[in-house]
């Protein structure tokens, strides 16, 4: 068994930090794409997760009744001040993977109240599965990663 953790970022402040085992650890698969594709993937659930979040937001605070006008439009640059989220992947407090996205593209509302304790289960699975894979890709184009 191998220890593992996983961290979330928002502007390099730890959203959500967990640690866990991987049993039948594979160390030959950490040099794998398929561990490029799982920190990708989580990165998947945490986005789609953020997004189903931002439509409940906007729906909630809708009001189809109201009309706009342009001047009531406000118009500016999402990402002057742009919140970044940080995904990594860890083993022995050595990073494996880490992904940076947007949070921008969410309402500030959504990003500075993440809460992903939901997620946990299927992200630890996703990263489980993946370093305990007995088969995995460590070569692309004929060139070894």
């Amino acid at each position: 068994m191998k220890k593992f953790e996983f961290i979330l970022y928002i502007n390099e402040n730890i959203v959500c930090q967990r640690y866990f085992t991987v049993r039948g650890f594979n160390s030959e698969s950490l040099k794998s794409i398929e561990a490029k594709e799982c920190v990708e993937n989580c990165v998947s659930i945490i986005q789609r997760d953020l997004k189903s979040k931002t439509m409940d937001y906007l729906e909630k605070n809708y009001n189809p009744w109201s009309e706009q006008k342009p001047e009531d439009v406000v118009v500016e640059d999402i990402f002057e001040n742009e919140d970044v989220f940080d995904f990594e992947i860890k083993t022995d407090e050595k990073t494996i993977m880490k992904k940076r996205f947007t949070g921008n593209v969410y309402p500030q509302r959504v990003r500075y109240s993440v809460d992903i304790r939901k997620l946990i289960p299927s992200l630890i699975k996703e990263i489980q599965e993946t370093f305990s894979a007995e088969n995995f890709c460590v070569e692309y184009s004929g060139i070894s990663l």
